[in-house]
């Protein structure tokens, strides 16, 4: 109905902290986990079934370290890329993806430590481990300081290992280390940048959002939620027809010589009191609302006669609700009629949802040759619900353009037979 939003891009759910932000980031990072395992298991499997074989027949490895080691950690990487594949399958929930996460980081931090150290052995080079954390730092992003301190901590454990098992001293002698270091500081620092990228990223997605709400209570407050829904979808509105349309026109008899007395705030006050409780009740009763003309309501139903018909007996009972609270003296003229209509959006600025048709004539009608607290309905009306609604005949009524034209008042709902309740 009018008023409902529809969801917005920044998410509702938060933190064991109640912060949207991490809930967000680590989202964000965990939908890259996957295209980025696949992508790192494509390489895995070329070099286990190209490169490691190629190694060995062609006798390309270092004797330094045995080839069996290399093979090996590309297993275990596999291994942990296929897992984390399967994970994201699973992980629906903010604190299963920040564990699958973590675990990624943690074990990958490990992994390279490993081929970190094979590498130094076999050929002396430690460019992939440069290149590994740059792109973690690069292309993931998680709310804390643990990915940053895990640079690091990879740095200090792959130098102890090497200072222990590389006899040649290069890796400390030359200052491979110290290498290492700047670019764990690189790491660190484009880790940090992206965070607040993310950061700001986020503001100004929960400002658009902010943005968009507002926009949206307007849109779904002056259409009804069908043709809202479909103006934001295809930006225009086709027009549609309706065979069968009850058309409801409510009119407070007498308003415009009572607002001739009174400030035009307290009319307007007044005014919109009245109003908003007849947009309450089209909800109950699940019509639209089309507009108001002055002091005149205008409500339909594209396949219901039925609910328009206890719109309007609920709207005589509001007034009369209304002017005991308020000490008023309003009534309610109300006319209904049934018919073949054209719905659609006029306009392209202030854009107006409308109704037309000879049908929406007869029932403007209906109301306007109506009496003050009674519901005029046309022979359609009549027609259609007079097995479960009391009606009075009126008689014959001469209606502009129409002529005489039978017309019935609508009193009520019809009460169920002795034992027919619950039925």
């Amino acid at each position: 109905m009018p008023g409902q939003l529809q969801p917005l891009m920044v998410p509702a759910e938060t933190d064991e902290n109640g912060e949207p932000f991490d809930v967000w980031v680590v989202k964000r990072s965990f939908a890259l986990l996957a295209p980025v395992c696949k992508m790192g298991l494509v390489v895995v499997a070329v070099f286990l079934c190209i490169a490691d074989p190629a190694y060995y027949l062609l006798n390309l490895w270092s004797t330094a370290v045995p080839l069996g080691s290399l093979v090996a950690w590309h297993a275990v990487i596999a291994v942990l890329f296929v897992a984390c594949m399967l994970a994201s399958r699973r992980a629906l929930t903010h604190v299963a993806r920040l564990r699958t996460l973590l675990v990624f980081f943690g074990t990958s931090a490990l992994l390279f430590v490993w081929f970190g150290v094979t590498s130094w052995l076999a050929t002396g080079d430690l460019s992939m481990i440069a290149i590994a954390q740059l792109l973690m730092a690069a292309v993931f992003t998680l709310p804390g300081a643990f990915r940053r301190w895990i640079y690091g901590a990879q740095v200090l454990a792959m130098g102890l290992l090497l200072a222990w098992l590389d006899s040649s001293g290069k890796f400390w002698g030359q200052m491979h280390f110290v290498n290492l270091l700047v670019i764990a500081g690189v790491a660190y620092v484009i880790d940090g940048h992206m965070l607040r990228n993310a950061r700001a990223l986020f503001s100004q997605q929960c400002q658009v959002a902010h943005e968009r709400k507002r926009a949206d209570t307007v849109l779904y407050n002056a259409l009804p939620l069908s043709i809202a829904d479909e103006l934001k979808t295809h930006h225009y509105v086709k027009a549609q027809s309706y065979p069968a349309m009850t058309i409801l026109f409510a009119d407070i008899v007498g308003f415009t010589q009572f607002s001739a007395t009174r400030s035009p705030d307290e009319v307007l006050s007044i005014l919109s009191e009245l109003f908003s409780e007849m947009d309450t009740l089209t909800d109950t009763h699940q019509v639209e609302k089309v507009k108001t003309i002055g002091d005149a309501y205008m409500a339909v139903s594209k396949d219901n006669p039925e609910a328009i018909a206890q719109l309007a007996l609920s709207m005589h009972s509001m007034i009369a609700q209304y002017n005991v609270a308020r000490g008023f003296q309003f009534s309610l003229r109300i006319g209904m009629h049934c018919g073949p209509t054209i719905a659609g959006v006029i306009g392209q600025k202030g854009f107006l949802y409308d109704v037309w048709s000879d049908a929406v004539n007869l029932a403007s009608r209906m109301e306007s040759t109506g009496v003050a607290g009674r519901i005029q309905t046309s022979q359609s009306i009549f027609q259609r619900l007079n097995l479960k609604f009391n009606f009075e005949e009126r008689g014959l009524v001469d209606v502009k353009g129409k002529g005489l034209i039978r017309t019935y008042f609508l009193l009520g709902e019809q009460a169920l037979m002795p034992g027919l309740e619950g039925t």
